[in-house]
């Protein structure tokens, strides 16, 4: 009866672990086994970065809206990143990977079209404010149809684009002795976020670029984290401009 009732609920398990961690867990009944524990964990947290990535943005987003401002951030910053995401969501989804393991890339992707819009709508670009909800999910899609190769190379370029964008909002923070309109609460979900993602690489992915990418992700984000303790006081002046 038992193993009736394990072996129905099997495709739920391996959602989070595999076939030879549930036999390990629930037939063997060696619930410590280290090797399975991390799996689970990792499996659970990357499930968890997907669902926290559908609202990581918004913290930012609410703070425009609020301020009707966009005082030191980097329009360059949000540009790449876009990019890098671009690149990661149509990589992963040409290549038919599961949603579970690049989804926070495409939730992220909707909340930078509508960062984008802000920027252009407090900087009055009207032309980039209406183009911008049309030409990214385009340049998503027409990415899809490259080929293997092609995407790949894309891929590799985009992590150096990745800590360019991020080295940029950093010495905006500098150069204006504040932090601006950047949202803590945004930027340290993306601090805890890439912790999570560093350690499902880890466990997970055996790929040195990839360890090399989350890496250096997770050092940039934890430098911005510092900026808001360092100019924790400081309160910004509002402008137009970045």
């Amino acid at each position: 009866m038992y193993l009736e009732l394990i072996q129905a609920i099997t495709p739920l398990l391996l959602i989070f672990m595999t076939e030879e961690c549930v036999d390990t867990i629930f037939v063997k009944f060696n619930i410590l086994d280290a090797d399975c524990l991390k799996l689970i964990i990792s499996k659970g947290l990357g499930y968890a970065i997907v669902a926290g990535s559908m609202f990581v943005k918004f913290p930012q987003i609410v703070k425009i809206y609020n301020s009707s401002s966009i005082a030191g951030l980097s329009l360059a910053t949000f540009v790449l990143e876009t990019v890098v995401v671009i690149v990661t969501v149509s990589y992963n989804y040409a290549q038919s990977l599961p949603f579970s393991t690049w989804g926070e890339s495409f939730f992220i992707l909707l909340q930078l079209i509508i960062l984008l819009s802000q920027y252009f709508h407090y900087t009055s670009s009207k032309v980039l404010l209406l183009v911008t909800p049309v030409l990214i999910p385009a340049l998503t899609w027409l990415l899809t149809t490259l080929s293997h190769q092609y995407l790949t190379l894309c891929l590799t370029a985009s992590i150096p684009l990745m800590a360019l964008s991020k080295i940029l909002q950093i010495k905006s923070n500098f150069m204006n002795g504040h932090t601006g309109q950047l949202s803590f609460v945004t930027s340290l979900m993306n601090f805890l976020g890439c912790l999570a993602r560093l350690f499902t690489v880890i466990q997970e992915v055996d790929d040195s670029l990839i360890l090399f990418n989350s890496t250096t992700v997770f050092s940039l984000n934890s430098i911005i984290v510092l900026q808001f303790l360092m100019y924790w006081s400081v309160v910004p002046p509002k402008e137009k401009s970045s």
